[in-house]
């Protein structure tokens, strides 16, 4: 009994709490990530797990970041009863300054580092005769096998050298957060980070990100500009190529209608890259409870939309920080609350009887040793009494 009711009020509830990652990934249903740094505070003593020196060079196995500074690190402290916490985590390129978790920010940036979000297979996109206008269909009924032959080649060929991938350039991305009893706070803050798109060697810039960009903001990406860059490709691909393929039929239709018919095809194909290929959301932030909070600095996803085509599926989480829940210090009862100002000493015993055989009038039937055995139970449910209040002081 002693062993049950004393084992609980060992376990004291922690009062201070915070925890911070500074990079998650999941490529190809694969995860991993940069560990976690967590502290936890009873009130007496601060306790952490994990690591708060992430190394980038862990992760392994991924070709979204190999360079660059990882920064994840937390903190609590017990200030007049209450408890405190903060938490910041993130990204920057090489040469970058770590700071103390107590500054707010973790990094201060470096030089820029790119990231990977991605290299998008296009060579799946075909060319189909049923879509073509009847009259076109009609037109070329005798060369339209070997011409969508020589068109689909053409199309590989542009596509086969684009080698269209998506990424960030980044300069830092890091979260923060504070908690106490009652609140918590947080922000993430975004220095010099763009995301690009890389078309056969060439970086076309998209869309440069804002720095401090309000709580949930949903960043929608228009890759428009590089739909644009591959059907140009296509089109001088198709100019040079279509001569001799159109000789037969060159008096009943116009290469032009051709050309413009397998644009169309193509643009239609490509339409998830403009619409909803990449998803970003930047100071993600998530209130489990009125005193905690969850940051995320960068919350990139290529959609599920894009699996349609076969691309490469990558989520990225940049900058975790999570503080609270946090509570005030319970303060350990008065185990007498109004003691007697002058104590009067108790006779020590000389002997103590046993056994049934002296048992006096208006004896139970339990002797002496069943009152011994009675007491002791009764000091153990005391003990336990004790420290059942204790624990409900605590929560």
């Amino acid at each position: 009994m002693l062993t049950v009711s004393a084992g609980p009020a060992l376990a004291a509830e922690p009062v201070a709490r915070a925890s911070a990652t500074g990079l998650r990934l999941t490529l190809v249903g694969t995860p991993t990530d940069s560990g976690t740094y967590s502290v936890t505070n009873d009130g007496k003593r601060e306790t952490a797990t994990g690591s708060n020196e992430p190394a980038i060079s862990a992760l392994g196995g991924q070709n979204f970041i190999q360079l660059g500074t990882l920064a994840q690190d937390a903190g609590t402290v017990i200030r007049d009863g209450r408890g405190f916490s903060a938490a910041c985590a993130g990204l920057a390129g090489d040469g970058a300054i770590l700071v103390e978790v107590a500054d707010g920010a973790c990094i201060e940036p470096g030089e820029n580092v790119a990231l990977s979000a991605g290299t998008i297979d296009l060579t799946d996109l075909q060319l189909l005769g049923d879509p073509f206008p009847q009259e076109l269909q009609d037109a070329l009924a005798p060369v339209l096998e070997p011409l969508l032959a020589g068109l689909t080649r053409a199309l590989e060929a542009v596509l086969g050298a684009t080698g269209l991938e998506v990424g960030l350039d980044v300069g830092a991305v890091q979260s923060f957060c504070t908690a106490q009893p009652g609140s918590a706070t947080g922000d993430a803050d975004l220095t010099d980070v763009s995301l690009f798109a890389s078309l056969a060697g060439q970086r076309i810039d998209l869309v440069e990100l804002p720095t401090n960009a309000p709580p949930n903001t949903k960043l929608l990406t228009d890759l428009g500009v590089v739909v644009d860059t591959i059907l140009e490709g296509l089109r001088t691909q198709l100019e040079t190529a279509l001569g001799g393929l159109l000789a037969p039929v060159a008096a009943v239709v116009d290469a032009a209608d051709v050309l413009t018919e397998v644009l169309n095809q193509v643009g239609s194909q490509l339409a998830p890259l403009e619409e909803n290929l990449l998803e970003l959301t930047l100071n993600k932030q998530e209130f489990p409870s009125d005193d905690s909070i969850e940051v995320t600095a960068l919350d990139l996803n290529l959609l599920p939309a894009a699996e349609t085509a076969g691309f490469q599926v990558l989520s990225a989480q940049i900058g975790e920080s999570a503080c609270g829940p946090n509570n005030r210090v319970a303060a350990d009862p008065d185990p007498d609350p109004d003691p007697d100002p002058n104590p009067q000493p108790q006779p020590v015993p000389t002997a103590v009887p046993a056994g049934v055989e002296s048992a006096g009038p208006g004896d139970d039937g339990l002797g002496a040793g069943g009152n011994l055995a009675l007491l002791a139970l009764v000091a153990l449910s005391a003990g336990a009494g004790v420290a059942s209040y204790r624990r409900s002081l605590r929560a």
